[in-house]
């Protein structure tokens, strides 16, 4: 079977990269092989079977199933390959929703407070954060994409920890033009590299908690533990996170805490390849989590996974 025998979409003609892999002709047929032999397995057992087959995984051995899950979509839209239905049958479902903790009314300063502690969420946490990101933020909260991360903040109140919010730092937005041409990237080098962003897609102090320069302070004990739990976690750490703050908000917090505004977004979601759907404009803000950050995104690829090593 050759190169053009199967008919690619237009940006996926092989050899091509997608996230941190590049892709040949070989690996497609393999994919187009693989999804009609085995096209009786569920969903997420057919996208284990492509990363275990191809090899896709990340440098700590997972499986990438979202990064595979996202280029079979592709594929499939294209009618390149035919993908069994997901069990729920109405596209992504939200996460497991738990109880919220109570919002405590605090009215003090910050040193009064002290110690505040930024964790990472356990797993079995995780339906009590999610539901407390879904009832307080005022962007609510159904699930994450890609590889995330989770914290509490919490302080230790008369002698028990008491949740005063949270934090999610997730998958970057696939394409921001005043990012991309910050950084300096071409669509290749965004593809292969855009892994090593990260975005801070949900940042929530509670409503009743109202304690001057907690907000900085808390995105600064975030982003000194963030690079070390996201090696732990997938095998490799960031090196730049990313924000959109949309108005009412000004970013103040952001700015305060060292991050660089870099300018706004062009007013479409994350998913509106079709530039169909208007969305509220965002302001941009970018925080290097590393000094050679830039060489680390624009450097061949060899030569940027020797230094993710030195991390």
């Amino acid at each position: 079977m050759g190169e053009g025998a199967l008919g690619w979409m237009p940006g996926l003609d092989p050899p091509f990269w997608y996230g941190s892999r590049e892709f040949t002709a070989k690996d497609l047929e393999l994919i187009v092989w693989t999804a009609r032999r085995y096209g009786w397995l569920s969903y997420g057992e057919l996208m284990a079977t492509l990363c275990e087959n191809l090899p896709w995984k990340a440098p700590n051995g997972r499986l990438k199933v979202d990064a595979c899950a996202l280029l079979l979509q592709r594929l499939a839209a294209a009618g390149v390959v035919e993908l069994p239905a997901r069990q729920s049958g109405s596209g992504v479902q939200a996460e497991r929703m738990g109880t919220a903790p109570p919002s405590p009314s605090i009215q003090a300063g910050l040193r009064e407070i002290q110690p505040v502690q930024v964790e990472p969420v356990l797993d079995e946490e995780r339906p009590a954060w999610n539901a407390m990101m879904a009832g307080y933020h005022p962007l609510g909260f159904q699930r994450a994409f890609g590889a995330q991360q989770k914290y509490w903040v919490r302080d230790q109140g008369t002698g028990s920890p008491r949740v005063l919010g949270g934090l999610l730092f997730a998958a970057a937005a696939k394409a921001v033009a005043v990012r991309d041409a910050w950084i300096g990237w071409e669509q290749e080098e965004r593809q292969r590299f855009r892994h090593r962003l990260v975005a801070n897609s949900r940042y929530l102090l509670l409503p009743d908690v109202a304690v001057p320069h907690l907000a900085s302070h808390v995105l600064g004990l975030a982003l000194r533990r963030l690079a070390g739990d996201w090696v732990r976690r997938y095998g490799y750490a960031p090196v730049l996170a990313e924000t959109f703050v949309e108005q009412p908000w000004a970013g103040t917090c952001y700015r305060a805490a060292n991050w660089r505004y870099l300018g706004e977004t062009a007013g479409r979601g994350r998913q509106d390849r079709a530039h169909a759907r208007a969305v509220t404009v965002k302001t941009v803000w970018v925080y290097p989590l590393v000094q050679d950050w830039r060489a680390r995104l624009v450097a061949p690829l060899e030569v940027a996974a020797d230094r993710e090593l030195d991390t």
